[in-house]
């Protein structure tokens, strides 16, 4: 699936109340308020793509970033890469679904 096709997916994903929950939950501006359910949805037809999952995770946007860490290979996924994304971590949503991925690397004990 194209970047640009699963943005505008998520766009239209996102409904005013899951950004009121968010919002409580400390989630920023920068977000579309996509359900889990939908995430995981898409999760399933993307598969593992780690170029894919870099792309999302560069554009800000909360909910892709969720979906990176969903479809990242942990198998591909560079120390280096991990550094950076740790550093963006803005809330503990993200931090949990970071969590979640660095648990499959090879680097989960560094």
């Amino acid at each position: 699936m194209a970047f640009r096709v699963i943005m505008a997916g998520l766009r239209i994903m996102g409904t005013d109340q899951n950004r009121k929950v968010y919002a409580r939950h400390g989630i920023g501006r920068k977000m579309y308020g996509v359900s889990y359910a939908n995430l995981n949805t898409l999760r399933k037809q993307i598969g593992t793509d780690q170029a894919l999952a870099e792309q999302l995770w560069a554009s800000g946007n909360h909910d892709a970033r969720v979906l990176a860490t969903m479809v990242a290979d942990p198998a591909q996924t560079k120390s280096g890469i991990l550094d950076v994304w740790v550093k963006d971590v803005d809330s503990y949503v993200l931090g949990d679904a970071l969590r979640d991925l660095v648990a499959q690397t090879p680097f989960v004990f560094k």
